[in-house]
C-alpha cells in the first residue's frame, strides 16, 4: 500500500500550486460574503427585527429552505445570522469542492494529464489521494478564515467557539462533497458525467432535508444528510460538534471507497459505462449555430427549470409578506433599497420604517411588487452565471485543443464564436422570462388578491435586467477575444458585482459604487421608472464590447499551448 501512496505529498504541492487563484478567489470571496455581512446586519437586526423574523422562519416554507428555527429559543444576532446563512454558505462550500476534486481528477484524466503523471514513479492513488488531502487544506484555511472572521467582527452572542464552530461545520461539509466528487470521478467515465453525479447528489441532500427539518418524525432523514447534519451544529447556540464527527467520519468512509475503486478500475474507464453515441450526427450538426446549441443545451435547459423553480420557490412566502416585512426592518431595508428608504423620507417616515405598508399603498405599489424586485435584483446576479459559462466554453473548447480541428475545416473564427455568443444573448432573456413566470404562477395563487402582483410587471421588473446581463456577456467575450488566458477574472468581476447589488441594498456601500457594475444602471422598480435610454445606453455598450471580443479573437492566434 504504501507504494500504491508514493510521492503523494509531492503531488499535493503541485495541486496546491495550481490551486493558488482558483480557491483564493472562492475563500476571498466567501469571506466577503459571510463575514462581510456580520458587520452590515447588526445595525439592522435590533430586537424588534429578531422578535418579528422568529414567525417567518417557523414557516413550513422557509423551514424546508434553510432550516429549522433553532434561533427562535434564543433571539440572538448570532443566533438569527447561523439561521439565515448557514445552510446557503455550506452549499456553495460544496460547490467549491466537487469542483476542486473533479478539476484534479476526472478531468486531468480525461484530458491526459493523469497518464503524464503515471508515467512518473508516482503511485497508482497518489493523484486521488493528493486530491483529498489538498481539499482538506483548502477547507482548513477555510476554516480558520471564517471562524476568526466571524469572532473578530461579530457582537457578543458570537463567541470564539460558535465561530469556530462556524468554520468547522462548512470545512466538514466540504470535505463530504469533496469525497462525494472524488467516488463519482471514480464510477463516471468522463468530468461531465462526473459533475453531474455529484451536483445530482448535491440536490438530493438539500431535498432529504427539507421533510426531516419540517417534521420531527422524519428528522433521521434530516440526520443521513450532511446539510441537515451541519444545521444541527447550532453555532451561537447549542454549539454541538457531534454533527461535525460524523460528517469527517462519513468523508473518510467515502474516501475510502473511492480509493478502492481507482485501485482496481482501468484508467480513461468509470464503473458506469458511457453512453454510446449516435451512429450518424443529428441535423443540428449540420450547422455551427446548431452544433454549439447541442454543445449548451443541456446546461441552458437545467438553467431556465432552475429559475423557474428558485421563482415559484421565493413566490411561495408571499401569503404573510406583508406582516412578515412590516415587523423587519432588514427585509425593510432589502426590499426597499435606497431609492425606497428615499421615498419613505419623502413621505415622512424617516423615523421608524414599521409603517412601510402605508409608505406603497400611498406610492401607489404593493409589498408583493417590492419583495419581487428585490428576489429580480438578486437573481439577476444569479442569471449571469450561466452566460459568462457558455462564453467560457468556446475558451475551454479551445484549450482543449478542439476547436482547431473545427477551424481547420471550412468553418470561420467569427461564425464559431457567434454560436456561443448568440446563445448566451438568447438565454439573458429565456432565463428572465422563467423567473417571471416562475413568480407569477405561484405568487399569483399565494396571495389573496392576485392583482397585487401582475404578471406584466413581473415581465417587465425581469426583462429589464437583460442589457445588464448582456453587458456582463460581452465584457466576458472581450477577455475571450482579448486576454484568453484571464478570461477567469470575469469571475471576479461577477463576485464584486453580487456584493454591490446584494449589500448595497442595505446602503452600506456609497452610491456611486453602483455604477462600478452594469446592474447599477438598472431602475429599482416599481419605485422607479424604467429608463429606456439608459437601458439603450447599457445594449450599446454591450454590442461595443463584444464587436471588440470579436475583432480581437479574429486576430489573434487560436493555440492551447500559447493562450
Amino acid at each position: 500500500m504504501r507504494d500504491n501512496f508514493a510521492r503523494s505529498f509531492l503531488l499535493t504541492k503541485f495541486m496546491l500550486r495550481r490551486e493558488r487563484i482558483t480557491s483564493t478567489v472562492w475563500i476571498i470571496l466567501l469571506a466577503l460574503v459571510v463575514v462581510g455581512l456580520v458587520p452590515g446586519m447588526q445595525g439592522t437586526l435590533d430586537a424588534d427585527s429578531l422578535e418579528g423574523l422568529i414567525p417567518v422562519l417557523d414557516n413550513p416554507v422557509m423551514v424546508s429552505m434553510m432550516g429549522p428555527a433553532y434561533a427562535a429559543d434564543y433571539g440572538t444576532f448570532g443566533a438569527m445570522y447561523t439561521n439565515m446563512m448557514m445552510l446557503f454558505t455550506a452549499l456553495t462550500v460544496g460547490l467549491m469542492n466537487i469542483f476542486l476534486i473533479v478539476r484534479h481528477t476526472r478531468t486531468d484524466e480525461e484530458k491526459g494529464r493523469y497518464e503524464v503523471l503515471r508515467s512518473l514513479p508516482l503511485g497508482r492513488l497518489s493523484n486521488l489521494a493528493s486530491a483529498m488531502i489538498t481539499a482538506t487544506i483548502v477547507n482548513l484555511i477555510l476554516f480558520v478564515v471564517i471562524g476568526f472572521g466571524m469572532f473578530l467582527l461579530g457582537d457578543e452572542s458570537m463567541g470564539l467557539t460558535g465561530s469556530l464552530l462556524w468554520g468547522a461545520s462548512l470545512a466538514a461539509t466540504g470535505l463530504v462533497f469533496a469525497a462525494l466528487a472524488a467516488l463519482f470521478s471514480q464510477m463516471s467515465s468522463n468530468s461531465r458525467g462526473a459533475l453531474s453525479y455529484s451536483f445530482a447528489a448535491l440536490a438530493i441532500i438539500y431535498l432529504l432535508r427539507a421533510p426531516g427539518d419540517m417534521n420531527s418524525d422524519l428528522e433521521i432523514l434530516s440526520l443521513i444528510s450532511p446539510l441537515g447534519l451541519v444545521l444541527r451544529t447550532q453555532a451561537y447556540m447549542g454549539n454541538y460538534w457531534w454533527p461535525i464527527i460524523i460528517m469527517l467520519l462519513s468523508a473518510v468512509a467515502i474516501t475510502i471507497v473511492a480509493l478502492r475503486i481507482n485501485l482496481t478500475r482501468d484508467i480513461d474507464q468509470g464503473i458506469i459505462p458511457a453512453r454510446p453515441g449516435r451512429a450518424t450526427g443529428s441535423a443540428l450538426m449540420r450547422s455551427p449555430y446548431g452544433f454549439t446549441f447541442k454543445l449548451l443545451r443541456t446546461s441552458l435547459i437545467v438553467w431556465v427549470a432552475g429559475m423557474f423553480l428558485l421563482g415559484a420557490s421565493y413566490a411561495a412566502v408571499l401569503d404573510d409578506i406583508d406582516n412578515f416585512v412590516a415587523q423587519n426592518e432588514l427585509y425593510q431595508q432589502l426590499i426597499l433599497g435606497p431609492a425606497g428608504v428615499e421615498l419613505a423620507q419623502d413621505l415622512g417616515l424617516e423615523e421608524t420604517l414599521a409603517t412601510m405598508q402605508a409608505a406603497v399603498a400611498a406610492a401607489g405599489f404593493t409589498i408583493a411588487e417590492l419583495f419581487a424586485s428585490m428576489v429580480n435584483s438578486i437573481m439577476g446576479m444569479v442569471a449571469s452565471v450561466p452566460l459568462i459559462m457558455f462564453i467560457l466554453k468556446a475558451r475551454a473548447e479551445e484549450k482543449d485543443v478542439r476547436t482547431e480541428f473545427l477551424l481547420s475545416a471550412s468553418l470561420g473564427r467569427m461564425k464559431y464564436l457567434a454560436g456561443f455568443a448568440l446563445i448566451a444573448f438568447v438565454s439573458a432573456v429565456l432565463i428572465q422570462l422563467a423567473l417571471a413566470f416562475g413568480l407569477y404562477l405561484v405568487g399569483s395563487s399565494m396571495l389573496p388578491d392576485y392583482n397585487q402582483l401582475s404578471l406584466a410587471f413581473l415581465l417587465e421588473a425581469n426583462l429589464v435586467f437583460v442589457p445588464a446581463l448582456w453587458v456582463m456577456t460581452s465584457i466576458a467575450l472581450l477577455l475571450v477575444g482579448l486576454l484568453p488566458k484571464a478570461s477567469g477574472i470575469i469571475w471576479g468581476y461577477f463576485g464584486f458585482s453580487f456584493l454591490v447589488v446584494f449589500i448595497g441594498r442595505m446602503g452600506i456601500f456609497p452610491d456611486w459604487v453602483s455604477y462600478l457594475t452594469p446592474m447599477g444602471f438598472i431602475p429599482q422598480l416599481p419605485m422607479e421608472e424604467t429608463n429606456l435610454a439608459t437601458l439603450g445606453a447599457l445594449t450599446a455598450v454591450a454590442v461595443v464590447l463584444s464587436a471588440l471580443g470579436f475583432f480581437f479573437y479574429n486576430r489573434r492566434d487560436i493555440n492551447a499551448i500559447t493562450n
